[in-house]
Order: structure tokens, then C-alpha cells, then sequence
């Protein structure tokens, strides 16, 4: 037999069938022999390519795995150990789906939306900005890269993969659709396991966890504060508002009545899953985001009838005592108390450390401190670097000094400012408004969690924060396909219409 024909021969089913009873006799004999590890590498190889192949043709599949990582990997900290930092588990998941599509965009399978280049300019210049703290030497300790490099990765770099994941993942408003649906899922999941922790009490696991390190703030004097599978229940409670806000607005507007019913179930969950955690953070996140909304809906009915609710409401928890007697009710109510203990203790710290950063505007560097005790107790900043930080606002204004937590904050406003100005002035579409109007309410109470907890770059927020904002700088792209999508379907019933009327025109004339 020729060697022409021998490769012919082996690349039909009996060449298949060859390989794999070789791949599996190779096992066998590597794992008879003690080469355990060998053998299992070289049996997950073939399943490895076989993924890699799919991955390659469909990108969603990998980003459906960062996503559920993204969700679910600080809760599984609890039950088993994993062999890398998170942060860099992260990002091989991240820059292998951006490898992935950069790819895909070569091969002509993606395109690139112009519409993002404004919004990654824009946060372009918090990335220059966290790039020049690698020259910080406030602490007078030296460049430190490694330390550096730790931390400006889930602060800055990751929230940029994110933003070009979404710009070329993206091409359709129903890969929005599938985007709600697939996040809603998960707080689903997340309410579910809320609700069992609250009713049925903590596995081994938790009760760990919570005798070790979060005893002191989830088991207090108002009751205790769950929190799912997050890290923990400041994280759960403003995630659970965010997601409360952004799809009772989609609600709103959805048209298609099933999808509406599920947004609703999805809201009312997240509102149960924020009032559990016993986040007072929460509350004004919802707040933020329900008023903004009002702001958005250019309806002036709507913008008074929705002040009249939340102003009551908040009357109500502030100014009387009704349902004092429920637990949930209680601790919301604290949120309003400006002689909170807790929040006593905050504006004090707070207080303490403005006192050293007078002296450094440009903070203290990233790296720095956060249990590694990388300063000497004499240097003048060693109580700043070891001062755990109540938010990720202020965590940014110890690292990056007040020119830091300026250029961050003047980057939100104007992507808020731009993403406003979208919803109310540059799309049409009334339901793919209503969306993205859901997501820059959803964009804008998460910097008031920014001030309250550290959670906006803490897992899931960062995916779920600059994913929404990368969709609504898309939606002028969105709302152009729909019209061309709508006019091809109108050509071709013009179409249709003009066959069948020359077919009507013909029999009538042989006739």
C-alpha cells in the first residue's frame, strides 16, 4: 500500500479508532506502571483539544465558564483550595477569551464596534494614571513591581478586558437577552442559597468561615447577615440591589410577555437576597438607582410619583418606628442613623487617615500593606498601608492619594455623563432604551457602593459593572442593526407581495 494511501486510510473512522486505542493502551500502561499523572495528562489531552476546537468556533462557551467563575469562584474558596491567586486564574480566563476573539475578529467572525473606542479612552486614562503609580515613592521604599503589578490587575487591567470581551463578543440586541437571562440565573441561585442559609441554617463550611473571619461582622447585635455564595454579605447585599434595580427597569420596557415575567422574578429575588444580607449599603445603592431612573424616563409623571414612594420610604425607616419589630426592617433603618456606632467608627478611621494623606497626594503606591507588612513599623506611612479599608473608594484614595481618587472618579462621571446622554438623546427604540436606560442606573447606585463597601472590583461586580456600561455605549450599533435587520424583513415581504400579485395578474390574464 502506498504512503498516499495509507494517510487516506487513516484519516476515515478506522484511523480513529486506532489513535484512541492507542492513546487508551498508553494510559493503561503508564498508570500500571505508577505514571499516574502522565496518564491522566495524556487521557484529558484529547478532551482538552476537542474543547479548544469548540471554543475557537463558539467564544461564548468560554465566556459562559468566566462567567460562572466569575460568580461563583470567592464561594468556593470555602469548600476546597485552589492552586493559583484568583486574580491570575482570572486572568488566563480573560486574555484566553480575549485571544479568542481577536482571532475570531482577524478570521472576519467578529467585528469591532466603534462605538466602544469613547469609553475605552476614557478609562484609558485611569489605566495611565494607575501605570505612573509604579513610580510612587511616597513610602521611600523603592519600585516595587511585583507588589505593584498584584494589585493594578483586578483595580485597572481587569475591568479593560472586560470592555473589549463585550465590544467583540456582542453583535446582536438578543445576545443581550441571553446575557440577562444568563446572569439571572445565577441570582437565582444566589437568592436560593440565601434563603436556605437563613431557613435552614449553615453547612460545615460556612460555620468555618464565619468563627474564623466573618463572625465579627455578620453575627451582630441586630441578627445575622447571610450571604450566599459571595464573600460576603456587604458583596451579596449591594450585588443583589445593583441586579434589583437593573431588571425591575428592564421589566418596564420589556415587551415580549414572558421575558417580563422573568424579569420580575428576578427583581422581586434580588430584593429578597439585599434585605437578608442586612447590607444598609444597599438600600441607598437601590435608592441611587431607582432615582436616577426617574431622571432617565424623561416622564415627568413617573419622576413624581416614584420621588412621592422613595421619600416615603425613607420617611418611614428615618422618622418612625413601623415594623421595628422585624428584624430585616431594623437593621435597613440603621442606614439612615448618622449616630450608627459603625458608622461612627468609619468617619473616624477615616478621619485618622486623611491626616496622613495631606502629605501624600499621590498615595501611598499600590502593593502596599494589606496584611503582607511590606513597610517597617517607623516609616511615617506603615499605619496607612495596614489600615484595612471600609470601601473601594478609600482603599484608592490610600493607594493613589487624592490625585488618584479624582482622576477615577471625574473617569465615572463623564462615562455616566455619555452613557446618559445615549439613553436620553441617541437611541429610539423604546425597549432597547429601557435596557440600557436599567443598565446606567445599574452603573451609577455601584458607585455609591463604591463608597460604602469594597466591592466594585470585587467578584462578580467588576464583570457585571463594565460589561453593562460596554452595552450601553454599544447601543446606537444595537438599535442600527435592528433597523436593517427590520428592513431586509420588509424587502423581502415587498417582495413576496410583488411574486404573488405578478402570479394573480398572470392567471387572470390566461383566463
Amino acid at each position: 500500500m502506498r504512503n498516499a494511501d495509507i494517510r487516506e486510510y487513516m484519516r476515515g473512522k478506522w484511523g480513529i479508532i486506532a489513535i484512541i486505542t492507542s492513546v487508551c493502551l498508553l494510559c493503561a500502561l503508564w498508570a500500571a506502571t505508577g505514571k499516574l499523572v502522565m496518564a491522566v495528562a495524556l487521557f484529558m489531552c484529547p478532551s482538552l483539544l476537542i474543547m479548544a476546537k469548540f471554543i475557537f468556533r463558539k467564544p461564548v462557551i468560554l465566556f459562559v465558564i468566566l462567567f460562572v467563575a466569575n460568580y461563583c469562584i470567592l464561594g468556593l474558596t470555602r469548600y476546597m483550595s485552589i492552586p493559583l491567586p484568583i486574580s491570575v486564574l482570572m486572568d488566563f480566563l480573560m486574555l484566553g477569551l480575549v485571544f479568542v476573539l481577536c482571532l475570531s475578529l482577524i478570521r472576519g467572525n467578529k467585528s469591532f464596534k466603534q462605538e466602544s473606542v469613547p469609553f475605552i479612552l476614557i478609562y484609558g486614562c485611569w489605566i495611565m494614571y494607575c501605570l505612573v503609580q509604579l513610580f510612587n515613592n511616597t513610602t521611600g521604599t523603592g519600585f516595587q513591581f511585583s507588589a505593584w503589578f498584584k494589585d493594578v490587575r483586578p483595580m485597572a487591567l481587569h475591568a479593560f478586558y472586560i470592555i473589549i470581551i463585550f465590544t467583540l463578543l456582542f453583535d446582536k440586541e438578543k445576545h443581550i437577552k441571553y446575557f440577562l437571562y444568563l446572569w439571572g440565573a445565577f441570582i437565582l441561585l444566589a437568592t436560593i442559597k440565601g434563603y436556605m442559609q437563613r431557613n435552614w441554617g449553615f453547612d460545615t463550611n460556612e460555620w468555618h468561615w464565619l468563627m474564623t473571619v466573618g463572625g465579627r461582622t455578620h453575627l451582630i447585635h441586630s441578627g445575622v447577615r447571610y450571604f450566599s455564595f459571595f464573600s460576603d454579605a456587604g458583596n451579596y447585599g449591594t450585588n443583589m440591589a445593583f441586579s434589583m434595580v437593573t431588571y425591575a427597569i428592564c421589566a418596564l420596557y420589556e415587551q415580549n410577555k414572558y421575558n417580563r415575567i422573568c424579569w420580575i422574578v428576578i427583581a422581586i429575588a434580588s430584593g429578597y437576597g439585599m434585605l437578608i444580607s442586612g447590607t444598609r449599603t444597599a438600600i441607598a445603592v437601590a435608592i441611587t438607582g431607582f432615582v436616577f431612573f426617574t431622571l432617565l424616563s424623561k416622564n415627568i409623571r413617573l419622576f413624581l410619583i416614584s420621588t412621592i414612594i422613595l421619600v416615603s420610604l425613607v420617611g418611614v425607616l428615618k422618622f418612625t418606628t413601623i415594623g421595628e419589630g422585624n428584624q430585616l426592617v431594623r437593621r435597613m433603618r440603621t442606614a439612615f442613623d448618622p449616630e450608627d456606632a459603625s458608622l461612627q467608627v468609619r468617619l473616624t478611621n477615616q478621619k485618622a487617615i486623611r491626616s496622613y494623606m495631606k502629605e501624600a497626594p499621590w498615595g501611598i503606591g499600590f502593593g502596599l500593606g494589606m496584611g503582607e507588612d511590606q513597610l517597617p513599623h517607623s516609616n511615617k506611612y506603615w499605619i496607612v498601608s495596614v489600615t484595612a479599608p471600609d470601601s473601594t473608594l478609600v482603599y484608592l484614595w490610600m493607594r493613589t492619594g487624592i490625585v488618584g481618587i479624582s482622576v477615577f472618579l471625574i473617569v465615572l462621571g463623564i462615562s455616566l455623563l455619555i452613557q446618559s446622554y445615549i439613553v436620553l438623546f441617541k437611541v429610539k427604540d423604546k425597549e432597547l432604551r429601557g435596557i440600557l436606560a436599567a443598565f446606567t442606573c445599574g452603573s451609577a447606585c455601584m458607585i455609591v457602593a463604591a463608597y460604602g463597601n469594597f466591592v466594585y472590583h470585587q467578584y462578580p461586580n467588576t464583570l457585571l459593572v463594565f460589561g453593562l456600561q460596554t452595552l450601553v455605549f454599544m447601543g446606537p450599533y444595537f438599535e442600527r442593526k435592528k433597523k436593517m435587520r427590520t428592513l431586509d424583513k420588509e424587502q423581502i415581504f415587498d417582495s413576496d407581495f410583488d411574486k404573488q400579485r405578478e402570479k394573480i395578474v398572470y392567471e387572470s390574464q390566461n383566463q
